[in-house]
C-alpha cells in the first residue's frame, strides 16, 4: 500500500514538472523595446499596448524580439479584458477555449475575423498582435 502511495506521489510530481517544464519562458524580457534603435527588430506599438493594460508592457529579447515583460500577467490581462474577441474567434472557428496550448489558432483567425460587433472583431484583431508577441517568449 505504502509503494502505491509513494508510486502514485512521484508520478504526479513527474507529470507536474513535467507541465511546467512545457510553459516555462524561453525567450525572457532582456532590454527596453524602443523600434528602430540597436538590434531591436520590428515596429511594434508598445504604447497601443501598454494604454490597454499595464500588464501588456513590452521589452525585447537579447536578440531584439518584442516579448510581454511578463508574459503570464499579460496573458492573464487577456483573458479578463478580452473574452468578447476570444468567443468570436472560438466560435467562427469552431476553436476549443483558449489556452496556452492553442493560441496559435487564435493568433491566425483573430486577424480575419469579419464578423460580429464592431468592438468584438476589434478585440478580435488585437488578439492576433497579441499572440505575435507573447509566441516569442517560449518555443
Amino acid at each position: 500500500m505504502k509503494r502505491t502511495i509513494v508510486f502514485i506521489m512521484c508520478l504526479v510530481l513527474a507529470c507536474s514538472l513535467s507541465a511546467c517544464a512545457n510553459g516555462k519562458i524561453r525567450h525572457p524580457y532582456e532590454q527596453e523595446y524602443i523600434a528602430g534603435q540597436g538590434n531591436i527588430k520590428g515596429n511594434v506599438d508598445t504604447a497601443e499596448f501598454f494604454e490597454r493594460d499595464k500588464r501588456f508592457e513590452i521589452g525585447a529579447t537579447m536578440d531584439g524580439y518584442a516579448v510581454f515583460k511578463d508574459p503570464d500577467k499579460a496573458y492573464e490581462a487577456l483573458l479578463e479584458n478580452y473574452s468578447e474577441g476570444l468567443k468570436l474567434i472560438a466560435d467562427e472557428h469552431q476553436l476549443s477555449s483558449v489556452s496556452k496550448d492553442n493560441y496559435q489558432a487564435y493568433k491566425k483567425y483573430g486577424a480575419q475575423i469579419t464578423t460580429g460587433s464592431a468592438e468584438a472583431q476589434e478585440q478580435a484583431h488585437f488578439i492576433s498582435k497579441f499572440f505575435d508577441i507573447y509566441e516569442n517568449s517560449y518555443d
